[in-house]
């Protein structure tokens, strides 16, 4: 992909992401696209068969990038064994969240959002480990739990994404480490 395309592409993701703001996608024409991203519709024709061919590849960048900030390895501060506890995490997912609402709802509520769920069970078994072993949850059981926390994580942040939930960030934050700790506790 040249250099020209690769802009072409990005100018009409991020119109479409604009719009999407304003009116559901089910209603963007590609005439809207086209004038929002400040190109013609043979451009538009050369990069994409269709709006939801811009959705899909928007979902798969996004999903990407957000694999890659919350991360367990991107964290900014090595996690040592002694502070090793999900509050991390939550805390950079909702600083991911936080940095743009609109990213964030479309990867929550895309086809990725299994993609999602399961990454964010893998990136949470570290955290959680230690509080099972403490709390002599077995191995089978630690797995049942990451399940539950990860849906029911991915469910709270759905909702507040939403507006379902009326709470600051740092209240979800709050809220999402109280509730995973309690699971483990229990």
């Amino acid at each position: 992909m040249d250099r020209r395309q690769k802009r072409s592409r990005k100018v009409i993701c991020d119109a479409l992401l604009l719009l999407m703001r304003d009116k559901p996608i089910e209603e963007i024409t590609i005439r809207e696209l086209t004038d929002a991203a400040d190109v013609n519709r043979k451009t538009f024709y050369n990069n994409y068969n269709s709006i939801m061919d811009v959705k899909r590849e928007l979902e798969d960048n996004l999903v990407q990038l957000f694999f890659s900030l919350v991360n367990a390895e991107n964290l900014e501060d090595k996690i040592t064994e002694a502070d090793l506890n999900p509050g991390r995490f939550i805390h950079r997912l909702i600083k991911v969240i936080d940095d743009d609402h609109a990213k964030a709802r479309m990867i929550f509520d895309s086809g990725e959002s299994t993609v999602v769920l399961k990454h964010l069970k893998e990136v949470l078994g570290p955290y959680l480990r230690p509080l099972a072993d403490e709390h002599n949850i077995t191995e089978s059981e630690l797995e049942y739990a990451l399940y539950f926390i990860a849906s029911g994580t991915m469910s709270v942040l759905k909702a507040w994404l939403h507006n379902e939930i009326s709470a600051s960030s740092s209240e979800m934050e709050n809220i999402l480490i109280t509730l995973i700790r309690k699971v483990i506790r229990n």
